[in-house]
């Protein structure tokens, strides 16, 4: 193994480790918020500048040019995803920000693109890790980490009061079609970040695009299996009974 080879595994080593260490304070700090009844949307900035102080200062320091791409991959991701946020408050109606409080862009916390930014780092990133590791059954596993993981945010954001969902079908206070929309985000953030292995910042950009898409057509996706075709399903099965009893009276 030459220097340059050892370096470089080092140097994967050590991104995987700051990458997961992101996801280990979320999960404490998110947990711990339950108990702050003064929580609001500052503690969702905070904690979104310590992940990206943890992120940048990492780039900074390691001269990591792929992690750089891979935030300004998750930046773009996060400014296109807002598309998606307006779709569910507007359109859905599921989703509901104004518990937080604080200054928005379009329809979403101002703090929303760096949170999602960070999101796109930590599943991009590990999901090419397992893919390269794994092949198939990584990309499996990246999505169900993030049906499981990312849902525990959604799960615990109205009782830090960030924001809240209704109208839908949900267990406890995640929507059906979070969970089934995350699988698919997570396994294409995964598929993306193969791109930024030997990219440049163009094809960070470009990535990012299709990312924030990837939000929007996932969630959409999933709104419409688990809440409208159920109920399409629903009316059309009331329809045939009611005909044939119409049918048998009839008769």
């Amino acid at each position: 193994m030459t220097l340059t080879e050892a370096n470089d595994l080092v140097l994967e080593r050590d991104r995987l480790r700051v990458v997961i260490a992101t996801i280990v304070i979320n999960i404490v700090a998110v947990s711990l918020l339950t108990f702050a009844p003064w929580s609001d949307w500052r503690t969702g900035v905070a904690l979104n500048i310590v992940d990206n102080c943890l992120l940048v200062g990492f780039v900074l320091v390691r001269r990591d040019a792929l992690l750089a791409r891979f935030l300004l991959f998750g930046l773009v991701v996060g400014f296109t995803e807002l598309a998606a946020d307006a779709w569910l408050v507007d359109y859905t109606h599921t989703l509901d920000y104004s518990i937080g409080g604080g200054p928005v862009i379009w329809r979403s916390p101002f703090w929303m693109p760096l949170a999602w930014e960070v999101v796109a780092v930590q599943f991009g990133y590990i999901g090419l890790r397992l893919w390269k590791r794994f092949g198939k059954l990584g990309l499996l596993m990246i999505a169900l980490l993030g049906a499981i993981n990312i849902p525990f945010y959604e799960e615990m954001a109205r009782r830090i009061h960030w924001w809240q969902y209704g109208g839908c079908r949900m267990i406890s206070l995640t929507p059906w079609y979070i969970i089934v929309g995350e699988f698919g985000i997570a396994l294409a953030f995964a598929l993306l970040a193969r791109t930024l292995r030997r990219g440049s910042v163009r094809t960070a950009i470009i990535a990012g695009v299709a990312g924030g898409i990837s939000i929007f057509v996932c969630y959409a996706v999933a709104f419409f299996i688990t809440d409208r075709f159920i109920e399409w399903a629903k009316d059309a099965k009331a329809a045939c009974s009611v005909m044939q009893a119409l049918f048998i009276a009839n008769a």
